[in-house]
């Protein structure tokens, strides 16, 4: 017996999935949260990426590694001052987050 389901698509379905998978794949690991939070927590405040590494003792380039899936998703913004890379919390993006995580 064939299923009779509705399949029906508004034209950004497709992206909004990409997006939403992309999102909850970031936020799978484990470690990415714990930046997220601590950036949270030092809202207003570049926090430079060797601070990360040594708050959650794992090396520069693991923590590099994150910050650029926190960034493709929107939630981490970087600049550069030099050598330095520094990293902060897009809020409105965290908050909506939060609430999501705060509701499980």
């Amino acid at each position: 017996m064939r299923s009779s389901l509705v399949v029906s698509e508004c034209d950004n379905a497709p992206l909004q999935r990409l997006k939403a998978t992309q999102l909850f794949k970031t936020l799978s690991d484990p470690t990415r949260l714990q930046i997220l939070y601590i950036l949270a927590q030092n809202q207003g405040t570049n926090i430079c990426a060797i601070e990360l590494s040594d708050a959650l003792k794992v090396s520069p380039p693991t923590v590099t590694h994150h910050m650029k899936k926190l960034m493709d998703t929107n939630l981490v913004t970087r600049h550069k001052t030099g050598k330095w890379a520094y990293y902060k919390l897009v809020p409105d993006t965290f908050r909506r987050v939060h609430r999501l995580i705060d509701s499980l």
